[in-house]
């Protein structure tokens, strides 16, 4: 009986000492020598509040093991490339020189478009230094895939690996990138990714932000998360990287009957615009500034409109030469459309939209996402809101490096980091 029991004894001495190695090594597949890793995630246009509005398994687990905020404070505007580069430099869009989605630069005369391969390849464009940049100068590789500004250079420097964005590539395909990207040698493999996913900016546009569409447009994002989570845990890293979701702006709902048409308060041989709906960026011809802005102070009580140096101080956006003298802001709920368009809808040619963002960043309709986890995060933390321009220090401090002057509050970092 006693022999019996010193053998089981030496079984179970050998087989602690088998997990505790297992455990050392850590699981397998694991590569040894991973160093500081993350994965920013953008899921376009998903409000503060979309978790609550359908089945979010995979985000409610990445809360509960790491960090989220109670809402994410966009800049202004709040559309979509101006907050993404913000996001990636910590700088105010009147800082960093994306004002908007579309944009005119007065010293050259070249506008700038989402659509416009040329200019969003054009360094001239994107002023900061993007985390990504940081990353590279310090020796390690990164890859932002489909994120604004990472298809141009910075200072003649290149991400390591980038693709040129493509809508039509499918979710599936993206996170699979990742997932090789993750797989190669320690040299190669990149410490800093991104992934981006649009659906529920498209659906909310489209629909609406209440609408059934929208909701299986959340669902689908969570089950993008939970495929990329299960490929990190099939290679034993899942704890051992740090996942960052981001948005960069919400959505309000809108209707055709609420609408401000531009046409009615502004002629092409007086003013050029440069951005619509819900914002209005207008630029003014020699000699026509005052009288462009009379008309329109003056053309709706629905349209908030500034002097460039009247731009409310919280928005940081009087200093960059792109910004347009004259600004126009819609209320929430209200559009600035073209003539052209407005008919187009009421002829059935064209559907309106029933949802869009850019309006003031205060407006909780335009609060956006921030969760976080992973070996760098606090565990089961909510934080207050905060404004993205803080997310660059954070990104900087998991991967130690030296972030460029920038807009964020260093507080930020220490309230979700465990060091």
């Amino acid at each position: 009986m006693r022999r019996a029991l010193l053998i089981a004894a030496a079984i179970l001495v050998i087989a602690s000492s088998s997990v505790t190695l297992a455990l050392q090594r850590g699981p397998v597949g694991a590569p040894p020598d991973l160093q500081p890793t993350v994965i920013l995630i953008s899921f376009d246009g998903f409000r503060w509040d979309y978790p609550a509005k359908a089945p979010t398994p995979n985000l409610r687990q990445l809360m509960a093991r790491g960090v989220h905020a109670e809402n994410l404070i966009p800049s202004f505007p709040s559309k979509t490339f101006p907050n993404h580069y913000t996001i990636a430099t910590g700088l105010y869009p009147g800082h960093h020189g994306i004002v908007a989605n579309n944009i005119f630069d007065p010293p050259t005369g070249r506008t700038f478009a989402m659509a416009k391969r040329e200019e969003v390849q054009n360094p001239m464009w994107w002023g900061g230094e993007p985390i990504w940049t940081l990353v590279e100068r310090a020796g390690r590789a990164s890859a932002p895939l489909f994120w604004p500004g990472s298809e141009a250079a910075h200072n003649g420097v290149m991400p390591h690996l980038w693709k040129a964005y493509d809508g039509n590539v499918p979710a599936s395909a993206r996170i699979d990138q990742v997932l090789t990207w993750l797989d190669l040698p320690a040299p190669q493999r990149p410490v800093f990714i991104t992934l981006y996913f649009e659906d529920t900016d498209s659906a909310g546009h489209a629909n609406g932000p209440d609408s059934p569409a929208v909701r299986a447009a959340i669902v689908r994002d969570d089950g993008y998360l939970g495929a990329l989570m299960n490929g990190l845990t099939r290679r034993g890293i899942l704890d051992r990287v740090n996942i960052v979701v981001v948005s960069d702006h919400g959505m309000a709902p809108i209707d055709d009957a609420r609408v401000i048409v531009a046409d009615d308060y502004l002629s092409t041989n007086d003013a050029y615009i440069s951005d619509i709906n819900p914002t209005l960026g207008v630029f003014p011809k020699p000699g026509k500034e005052d009288a462009v802005y009379r008309s329109l102070a003056n053309a709706n009580p629905h349209l908030k409109v500034y002097r460039k140096a009247e731009t409310p101080e919280r928005w940081h956006y009087r200093d960059h030469p792109r910004v347009p003298p004259i600004i126009g802001v819609a209320d929430e709920g209200w559009q600035v459309l073209r003539r052209a368009t407005v008919d187009a809808v009421k002829a059935g040619t064209i559907k309106g939209p029933r949802g869009t963002h850019g309006y003031d960043p205060m407006l909780m309709s335009m609060r956006a996402t921030f969760i976080a986890a992973g070996p760098a995060f606090k565990s089961g933390v909510t934080v207050p809101p905060f404004e993205n321009v803080s997310i660059y220090n954070v990104l900087a401090k998991i991967l130690d490096v030296i972030p460029a002057p920038n807009d964020g509050d260093p507080a930020v970092a220490r309230s979700l980091l465990r060091n």
